[in-house]
């Protein structure tokens, strides 16, 4: 398969069918296929006719005179006839065959005679029918073919005869006189350059019998830059490695190093003068760390060698040029590196490591060298990689800062020096191994010196491995803060230090009711305004703070001033996540005031462009979908939460179990079964963890009632409730299992236990007096009640949510109340109408359905204008216009047939009509009121 040659390609036709003969030169760099072109040309309908005559040139030949010519010309005499041989050896040709089969000593020249005779047979051969020649990597023929393929050349004139010469650019010997002296007759040069992107797509079907994906076709190309050659051996590679062309494998195809790449760049370097390959290599080597300077120090070259290689590099096609040189492609610098003999490659990376160390060079550079070494060797090879650990780690790239770290590790000695590699590492770990940071914390603790050393090192943990590790966390803590001693006896950094350690503790004994309850006494101690000038002082105030919120000790009205507070000092750093933080981010969830908190996350989000690894992603897409939750916006929350669920992965045990909880609330809100289900089936690390357990309990008990298994469901929802109260965490805002279990002992029949168990969510959220959580418990009890005093606790529940931000809650108290009220009652319109508005704003489908429907129900107003149709009424009417039957219009809607007559019936006494076939003349005289007439009425 020839791809994007057609210029070439009519050029080469052109000249076939001329017949005035012409000498076409192929050239071009590494890989750019001048051989497929060959092969091309060879192919065209207008060499069909033609006697094809081919060599391909090889340098083991080159000292056997007229040895490519006679591999050129053996082929056709063998296989002609004697009637045909008798033709093309007449004349000055007689003695052409006995010419190539005579012996010469090397090198010897071939007489005019011989020249004469060889020509003189191509020129028979070409009046019996036109001839194509052939020649493949001319510069490595033999001295005598190119001597009477120059003699030939010139000859071409008036003779069906069309020669066609490829020429290895950059060659040494592209440049011999003899060579030359066959260019130079060239009426027509052709220079194939890299394949377009299109082109890599049919490539890759040849490979593959089927189409790419466009991501893996797209990495193939930016990986190989269209180059012929060396898009071929990886799509080669690909295929024998059996990688389909989908999107998921094209990183993996992207980073192949076939071996047949590696070893045409070897053959061809293996040609070059030892210099040059002596620059090759220290380029390999270098990378994007070189200089002309630095590449003849490593090279050991002179800067005359150094730039005469360069040259020579790039008429190869290997590099860019001598300013800045680069090779072309990844592919080819690696190539070219792993075909360096690996003792010399070692020591070519050490003096590298060490030139650029003392040119002072950012110790990212340096490392790069140090890190293809067995192990450091020298003195400051330790600090040069924990410098460049900090570089990697402040811009984002905490993997990049592990790897350097760990190889620092292997160089290490001493006992605090190992320490704080440790620690070092366990810091970068967080973002994408967080179980394996607290394993390293671990150990770096007990190589550490003093209470402040230890204590400096376990500060280093994120909290929220806290709950997966098999590690002894507590303890490792509270050793560390006993050490230290009490923070009210000690100052400056060392109190810092107690603070955070207390912080963590704090943390990590949030399920205990006891320590729950001290939590609390200690926020109540530091009184109404708490110090949040240090990172010490916010870090302890999250659990604190979260402590209140949980056992629902104090109101949410206090909790939200001690986390704002909080957020107001704190900055907006994706690095948040891995401390105590995310406490303050549920807490004001749980209060209902997520303004400024989804302001502050928005700001992390943007700060973190560039500079989250997936586990941030995930945590702070995770902090937003509990923010859109709390706002009622479901579609969204289940949007972000999903992202963050898929983020992180299983890999990230910690993480994807955090934003399993979170996508779990929206499966149950939104009664995504499915998702639920999925959920469902993963085993997960800290499945013992209260939350966890507890939220897994509510799914459960939503898939057992899914299947109408009452009994056991409402069991699921009572253990869940149970798990959370041996934690002492009371607060109706972390788990709705109350309003659950009630709606299930009704249903059983149960009211009085329905009652009792709703009543007393009730009460624990007057308690903890946040709109949203107060709000969906009176709804929920609002079912409980029997006669009039529903009504009333309906309307309270409205009244209170019109000061919540979760809108869907306030969808749904509205949708109960109105109908409640019923259509008919105008306060029951006005509630249905109010309730179908808020659920087209949170994104709520089947609560607007349902709305619809019984306003659909409603007789319309007294004082409604004519031609006043709502959006529904307008929609319907169109759709039956238009010829479709109240059955199709209500498929189309979504919504009950009754539904839709009802909407018609409407639509008709509005319009003052007396029925369907007047509907089309209505609503064109309605679109044809001025503009001060009575608009369409506010959307219910």
């Amino acid at each position: 398969m020839l791809l994007d040659r057609e210029v070439e390609l009519d050029l080469a036709a052109t000249a076939l069918g001329s017949g005035r003969g012409a000498l076409v030169l192929v050239t071009g760099p590494l890989g750019v296929g001048k051989s497929a072109l060959l092969d091309g040309i060879g192919a065209l309908r207008a060499a069909r006719g033609a006697l094809h005559l081919r060599v391909n040139a090889a340098p083991m030949e080159r000292d056997f005179p007229l040895g490519a010519a006679r591999q050129l010309l053996e082929p056709a005499l063998r296989h002609a006839s004697p009637e045909a041989m008798a033709r093309w050896t007449a004349g000055s040709a007689s003695h052409a065959r006995s010419a190539l089969d005579a012996c010469r000593p090397a090198g010897a020249v071939p007489a005019q005679p011989v020249l004469d005779s060889l020509t003189a047979l191509i020129e028979n051969m070409a009046r019996d029918q036109p001839v194509l020649l052939l020649v493949d990597e001319l510069q490595w023929a033999d001295l005598a073919t190119l001597q009477w393929l120059r003699h030939l050349s010139g000859r071409l004139a008036g003779l069906p005869v069309l020669l066609v010469c490829a020429v290895r650019e950059g060659d040494d010997l592209a440049g011999h006189p003899a060579v030359q002296g066959v260019i130079e007759h060239a009426t027509h040069i052709l220079r194939p350059g890299n394949l377009a992107w299109q082109d890599t797509h049919a490539l890759i079907h040849r490979y593959h019998g089927e189409a790419a994906d466009g991501v893996f076709a797209a990495a193939c190309h930016r990986a190989t830059g269209g180059n012929p050659l060396i898009l071929n051996c990886l799509l080669a590679d690909a295929a024998h490695r059996d990688l389909q062309p989908v999107a998921d494998n094209a990183e993996a195809a992207a980073a192949l190093r076939p071996a047949a790449l590696q070893h045409r760049l070897l053959l061809r370097l293996d040609a070059q003068a030892e210099q040059v390959r002596r620059i090759a290599r220290a380029m390999a080597v270098l990378g994007d760390d070189m200089n002309p300077e630095l590449l003849s120090k490593l090279a050991e070259v002179d800067s005359t060698g150094r730039d005469h290689a360069l040259r020579k590099l790039t008429d190869l096609g290997l590099t860019t040029g001598e300013q800045h040189p680069r090779y072309v492609h990844a592919l080819v610098q690696e190539a070219v590196a792993e075909g360096i003999p690996l003792e010399e490659r070692t020591a070519m990376h050490a003096l590298a490591a060490e030139l650029l160390h003392r040119s002072g060079r950012p110790p990212e550079q340096v490392a790069r060298h140090l890190m293809a070494l067995t192990a450091p060797t020298y003195t400051w090879a330790t600090e040069v990689l924990r410098a460049a650990a900090r570089a990697a780690q402040g811009r984002g790239a905490p993997e990049v800062a592990a790897r350097y770290l760990r190889r620092a590790l292997m160089g290490s000695s001493p006992d605090a020096e190992r320490a704080e590699l440790l620690v070092d590492l366990a810091t970068s770990e967080r973002s994408f191994a967080p179980y394996t940071s607290v394993r390293h914390i671990a150990q770096a603790v007990l190589l550490c010196d003093g209470p402040v050393r230890r204590a400096q090192a376990v500060v280093r943990l994120a909290p929220s491995a806290f709950s997966s590790t098999l590690l002894p966390v507590h303890e490792l803590l509270q050793e560390a803060a006993d050490a230290l001693g009490p923070e009210d006896r000690l100052h400056g950094p060392e109190r810092e230090l107690a603070l955070r350690l207390e912080a963590r503790i704090r943390q990590s004994t949030l399920p205990d009711p006891e320590k729950l309850a001290g939590s609390v006494a200690r926020l109540v101690a530091l009184g109404p305004e708490p110090k949040t000038g240090t990172v010490a002082e916010r870090e302890l105030l999250a659990p604190l703070i979260g402590a209140a919120t949980f056992s629902n000790a104090l109101p949410a009205h206090e909790v939200a001033q001690l986390a704002k507070r909080v957020l107001e000092r704190e900055p907006a750093l994706p690095a948040h996540v891995h401390t105590t933080m995310p406490l303050v981010v549920a807490s004001l969830v749980a209060a209902d005031a997520v303004e400024e908190l989804s302001s502050w996350l928005d700001a992390v989000q943007q700060n973190a462009v560039g500079r989250q690894t997936r586990v941030e992603q995930a945590l702070i897409g995770t902090e937003q979908a509990l923010v859109s939750l709390a706002r009622g916006r479901l579609t969204v929350a289940k949007k972000q939460a999903l992202a963050a669920f898929e983020l992180a992965g299983a890999k990230h045990e910690e993480v994807f179990t955090l934003s399993s909880m979170t996508l779990a609330r929206c499966a149950i809100l939104t009664g995504d079964h499915q998702l639920a289900d999925r959920l469902l089936a993963i085993k997960y690390r800290a499945e013992e963890e209260p939350y966890v357990w507890s939220g897994l309990a509510m799914l459960k008990g939503q898939s057992a009632a899914r299947k109408g298994d009452l009994d056991s469901a409402l069991g699921y929802f009572l253990d869940a409730g149970r798990r959370l109260e041996q934690c002492g965490w009371h607060n109706p805002a972390l788990l709705p299992w109350a309003s659950a279990a009630a709606f299930l002992h009704l249903h059983l029949g149960e009211r009085e236990q329905a009652r009792e168990l709703s009543a007393l969510e009730v009460e624990w959220a007057r308690a903890w007096g946040a709109p949203g959580p107060l709000g969906r418990a009176l709804r929920v009890y609002s079912h409980m009640v029997e006669g009039p005093g529903s009504t009333d606790v309906l309307r309270e529940a409205v009244d209170v949510l019109q000061l919540s931000a979760n809108r869907f809650e306030l969808c749904q108290a509205l949708l109960d109340l109105g109908e409640r009220l019923g259509p008919a009652e105008a306060h029951g319109r006005a509630a249905l109408r109010r309730a179908y508005a808020e659920a087209v704003e949170c994104d709520t489908p089947w609560l607007a359905r349902r709305a619809e429907e019984l306003l659909a129900e409603a007789p319309p107003d007294p004082e409604s204008a004519r031609g006043q149709l709502t959006p529904a009424e307008r929609k319907v009417a169109e759709l039956a216009t238009s010829g479709m039957t109240n059955q199709k219009i209500a498929n189309e809607l979504n919504i009950t047939c009754r539904a839709v007559e009802k909407h018609l019936t409407n639509c008709y006494r509005k319009m003052s009509i007396p029925g369907r076939v007047h509907l089309s003349a209505a609503l064109r005289e309605l679109d044809q009121q001025p503009p001060n007439s009575p608009g369409p009425a506010a959307p219910y």
